[in-house]
This record gives C-alpha cells, sequence and structure tokens, in this order.
C-alpha cells in the first residue's frame, strides 16, 4: 500500500503541474482592474480575473529610495508574477504606500489597509495571502505576527528575500560596511557615517566610479584590502566581479542610512562600541583604529519599532531567500529561524534557498512553486519542505 507521504508528494506535484501547464499557455485571462488613491494618499490597485476563485494575494513591494515618484509596483518580474496569479484564479491587491524610503510603519498601514478596501470594493475574500519582497518581506512579517487573533486577516505569507532579520541587524550590517570601508579605503568617500551627503551613487556617478575603482585596484594592491574588507564585512560573491559588486551594494546602503537618519531626527541608531572585528590581516590594528559610534536609545527604540520581528508566528509563513544575496544577507533567515524557534511556533515556519548570487535573483517558477507550496499548506495541510529549491 503507498504510504500517505507519498499521496501528498505527488498530489504536490499534479496540482502544481497543472498549474504550471496553465501559466506557460501564455493565454490571457479576462480580468477587471480598480485603481485608486487611498485617503493618506498611497496608489492602490485591484486586480481580479473573471474567474476568481475567491482568494486574494496582497503584495507589498520592497525598498524605493525616498522621494522617487510613488508608482504601482510594476517590475517585470513583479507583472509575471501577478499574470501568473491571476491566471489561476486569484485576485491581487498592491499599493504604491503613501511614501518611499524605509517606509516599513506607512507600507504595514497601507498594505494592511488593501484587504478591508478589497472587501468593501469588491468581495469578502475566503483566503488571503500576503507575498512580500525586500523591505515588503519585513512588512509581510510586522503584519503577520500582529495579526489579530480573533479576526486572523491573512491564513499564510510568503517572504521573498525579506529583511527578516530585522531593520537593527540590516543597518547594523551597513553601518559596519560604512566604517570598515573607510578603514580600508580611507578618504575616498566624504564625511563620515553619521556626516555623508546624498551623493548621487548610480552607476558612473563619480562616487560610485571612485568606490568601483578603490575596490578593483585592492584587489592586487599589497595587503589585498578588498578581500579583508570582504572576509570582515561577509560579503558574498565567489568571482572578483561579485566581490567587487558586493563591496559596492553595502557602501550603497549610505542612502538609506542617511534616509533613516532622517526619520530619526539625527539620532544614532548605529552602535559599534562593542564591537569585536575580524577577518583582517591584523584584527588588533583594525579594532584599534576603526571608528566607533554609540547609538541613542530613542534611535534605537525606533529601529526596533519599524520593525524587529519577534518570532511570534500563528499562521504559516514560507520565506525564500538566495543564498549569496549582497543586499540582505542570506543569514538572517538563521536568526530569525532561531526568534521563531524561541517563541515555539517553528511549526508554522518553513525555509526555502535557491543556490545562486544575488538580491532576488530568483527565477519565476522558483517564486511560483513557492507560493504554491504555501497554497496546498494553507488549503490542504500540506506543509512543503525547506531547504534548497532551485531550479536550474
Amino acid at each position: 500500500m503507498r504510504s500517505v507521504t507519498w499521496v501528498r508528494r505527488n498530489l504536490c506535484t499534479i496540482v502544481w503541474a497543472l498549474c504550471i501547464a496553465g501559466i506557460l499557455t501564455g493565454v490571457a485571462t479576462a480580468q477587471q482592474i480598480i485603481d485608486g488613491v487611498a485617503e493618506d494618499g498611497a496608489l492602490y490597485r485591484f486586480i481580479v480575473p473573471t474567474t476568481w476563485n475567491g482568494q486574494l494575494v496582497v503584495y507589498a513591494h520592497g525598498y524605493v529610495a525616498a522621494g522617487t515618484p510613488l508608482a504601482l509596483p510594476n517590475t517585470p518580474l513583479e507583472l509575471a508574477a501577478f499574470q501568473a496569479l491571476t491566471g489561476e484564479g486569484f485576485a491581487v491587491a498592491m499599493s504604491s504606500y503613501a511614501e518611499n524610503g524605509w517606509a516599513v510603519k506607512s507600507g504595514a498601514h497601507d498594505t494592511g489597509y488593501l484587504r478591508r478596501l478589497f472587501a468593501s470594493r469588491v468581495s469578502q475574500p475566503n483566503r488571503t495571502y500576503l507575498v512580500g519582497t525586500s523591505l515588503g518581506g519585513l512588512i509581510t512579517l510586522d503584519l503577520t505576527e500582529n495579526s489579530d487573533d480573533e479576526d486572523r486577516q491573512y491564513d499564510g505569507a510568503l517572504v521573498v528575500c525579506g529583511v527578516v532579520g530585522g531593520a537593527p541587524l540590516q543597518f547594523r550590517h551597513s553601518g559596519d560596511g560604512r566604517v570598515l570601508f573607510d578603514y580600508f579605503f580611507p578618504g575616498v568617500l566624504p564625511g563620515d557615517l553619521l556626516h555623508m551627503p546624498n551623493l548621487d551613487f548610480s552607476p558612473g556617478s563619480p562616487t560610485y566610479t571612485a568606490v568601483a575603482g578603490s575596490l578593483i585596484a585592492g584587489l592586487s594592491a599589497p595587503g589585498q584590502p578588498t578581500l579583508q574588507f570582504a572576509n570582515v564585512a561577509g560579503l558574498p560573491g565567489s568571482t572578483a566581479d561579485e566581490i567587487v559588486y558586493s563591496g559596492l551594494t553595502l557602501v550603497g546602503d549610505y542612502l538609506a542610512f542617511n534616509e533613516l537618519l532622517g526619520r530619526t531626527n539625527g539620532r544614532n541608531f548605529y552602535d559599534n562600541t562593542r564591537t569585536v572585528y575580524s577577518g583582517s590581516a591584523n584584527d588588533g590594528a583594525l579594532n584599534a583604529a576603526v571608528k566607533r559610534y554609540s547609538a541613542d536609545k530613542a534611535a534605537v527604540k525606533y529601529l526596533a519599532r519599524y520593525y524587529d520581528p519577534t518570532g511570534e508566528l500563528r499562521t504559516p509563513v514560507l520565506t525564500l531567500h538566495t543564498t549569496q544575496d549582497p543586499t540582505v544577507a542570506f543569514s538572517q533567515e538563521a536568526k530569525y529561524a532561531g526568534e521563531v524557534a524561541e517563541e515555539q511556533a517553528s511549526r508554522f515556519l518553513v525555509q526555502q534557498s535557491a543556490n545562486r548570487y544575488g538580491h532576488c535573483n530568483l527565477k519565476p517558477q522558483e517564486i511560483l512553486n513557492s507560493f504554491q507550496g504555501l497554497f496546498l499548506w494553507v488549503n490542504y495541510g500540506i506543509k512543503p519542505t525547506g531547504g534548497d529549491v532551485t531550479v536550474p
């Protein structure tokens, strides 16, 4: 007699094979698009297929630089995912948020508002899933962990390359990146961590070119400072190009760092007074000379509020992350797993990974496979398998 495990495994294969077959046909799905503007100025959109299955996907987008005009999510990967979901009968709700930048507060408010607004303008969904990428993944955890037990708004969540380790850990890493870069490459960047002008750091700009040139030259300079910097900062990358790009990404994080300082009224949320750095050619010299900063308690509190995940899960959450992510370190996944375990909620968490370099450098099929796993978990109690889910 065939086991329950065999039946479940093959049910997953059959159901998802049907989903993929439908997606790959490329047949356009008739749908209704409802656009609007929320009271706080956030743009929103509902996409409702004619053959709606009664289930809603609420999407939270990633970080967009402060000052960028508000716009609905529209990257090629996002548009492909929306088309695939609506093609399978799911409705999709999304928001621009009322502001850009480290918009965890407004992002959680505006994303949380979508389900209620959808219910009033379209219909009450019988299932609601949260899907968030990058910063949107952190917003997704905020909404999931703080969902009202008596009125459970979300049945499951998919977090893609998300800041699952929390804002404090993310900005500790970016702060370390700046002070370490200044140590290994003094004078390349103007100012310091707390006094950095908002320079253009787009590819080809003078600042970007100077940092890139330093990192490239440092690969072969005496002592190989680029490799020391990468080792101490924990930069991912298996080739010289990847290491340089990871360094550029980390240094470029000052844009978000500066913007967040504005949200804390200039109060410093970064602290490395007790950090012991290791991995350089001379750790003693490094720890003696690297610049130190002491954090303001109010600023630390703000960063934890927006947002440091607690691990208090009560509904299924599936995370998907590339193993060599230069923007949101893959190691954040282990930290979050530990927090969930401390809350005795590990039964609600599955973590999957794709063995690849890059932030959100995932194949559409990998994301759709993970969402299918969440769907089966929520609707049929078939918990997906964690670990490597790389699609060749």
